[in-house]
């Protein structure tokens, strides 16, 4: 007589090391996750990033990028995918399958991540500053590693937020070396947790939430020492200002939406908030630029309108009248006529002479 016990989705189960869910579930991204689970359920196997990448919808970068995970907490060794959890850790319930039961080895001890020493730029002799801090280093600093990521996400509950907060802002996971910057930027640029998620959300709302723009962003904020709430909001709603100016100064100028650049947002701040100046006023002198250059130059308008600023005129009249003052009188054409009666008497005698 025969017996089946059937377990239904139980049937076909695989075994996870206690590590990755004490351990590791806090810690470990979406992505990284979903690439551990798929190497346990495939242990044995032949495997590349092309092959995991392909399996589970990712990139290859994105694999690589999960696996560096794994490989720098000790977790999993490149080319062999061996799994070495602590000696502590509990046997699970499931038993485990053949190929992962030969690749278990005893535990090896790991040593603790060091804090991260950024090394201070050499100093050279530059003009003194008043009144603010040095910028980074043009040599970008070290990034921390995902090891030091780890334990700092481990150890300090702000960090972990300002982690899991990036992930909602971007709508996605964030990568290794996204967190590793966000967290450079924290610490060697002195930006706070809070005031770091106040840029993050600002990048959001401005359709730039990407990490080389956000980095960027955040070292003008440490230059011009933005580091309370108080002075990012006052900062933010600067430059909110800034965007909605330069939005009306490109359908003043007839130009095609589209994100404006820094120095087009300073310019079109300058002009309509700072100078107040009037639409027809920038239109004329976006005009002149154009007959002078045959191209749209703020630079120029600029020094256009600051000439008017100088010079007291707020009009469009006035402004009108200085540039008729300002170009040259026309040269006045030698006026010729002909006597057509004189010019026939003259050529009768000329031609009686031969």
């Amino acid at each position: 007589m025969g017996y089946k016990l059937d377990l239904g989705a139980w049937n076909g189960v695989f075994a996870v090391p206690c590590c990755i869910v004490d351990e590791h579930l806090k810690l470990a991204g979406a992505a990284q996750l979903k690439v551990m689970l798929w190497l346990l359920r495939h242990s044995g196997e032949e495997l590349s990033d092309e092959i995991i990448a392909s399996a589970l919808n990712m990139s290859p970068a994105d694999v690589r990028d999960s696996m560096l995970y794994w490989k720098e907490t000790g977790v999993v060794c490149e080319n062999d995918c061996i799994i070495t959890p602590p000696e502590d850790d509990r046997t699970v319930s499931a038993p485990l399958p053949a190929q992962v039961a030969q690749a278990v080895q005893p535990a090896q001890q790991i040593q603790p991540p060091q804090p991260l020493t950024v090394p201070a730029p050499e100093k050279q002799e530059q003009p003194a500053k008043t009144g603010n801090k040095p910028s980074r280093a043009l040599s970008r600093p070290e990034k921390p590693d995902t090891v030091y990521l780890a334990e700092r996400m481990n150890n300090d509950e702000s960090i972990m937020f300002l982690m899991h907060t990036a992930d909602e802002i971007f709508g996605r996971p964030t990568s290794n070396n996204e967190k590793e910057t966000l967290l450079l930027i924290h610490e060697y640029d002195g930006i706070p947790v809070e005031v770091l998620i106040m840029l993050l959300q600002y990048a959001r709302d401005i359709g730039k939430c990407n990490i080389r723009y956000i980095e960027k962003l955040a070292i003008n904020w440490s230059d011009e020492e933005i580091n309370t709430l108080e002075r990012a909001e006052e900062k933010i709603r600067m430059l909110t200002s800034g965007i909605s100016a330069a939005g009306r100064i490109q359908q003043i100028v007839g130009q095609d939406r589209h994100s404006p650049t820094q120095k087009e947002i300073a310019y079109a701040d300058k002009w309509l908030n700072s100078m107040k100046l009037t639409e027809e006023m920038i239109r004329y002198a976006y005009e002149i630029c154009v007959d002078a250059k045959g191209k749209y130059i703020p630079k120029y308008v600029d020094s256009v309108l600051s000439r008017w600023e100088s010079a007291g005129i707020k009009t469009l009249e006035q402004a009108q009248e200085d540039q008729l003052r300002g170009k040259p009188a026309p040269k006045k054409q030698k006026t010729v006529t002909y006597d057509i009666d004189q010019y026939e008497s003259t050529n009768a005698i000329f031609e009686e002479g031969f």
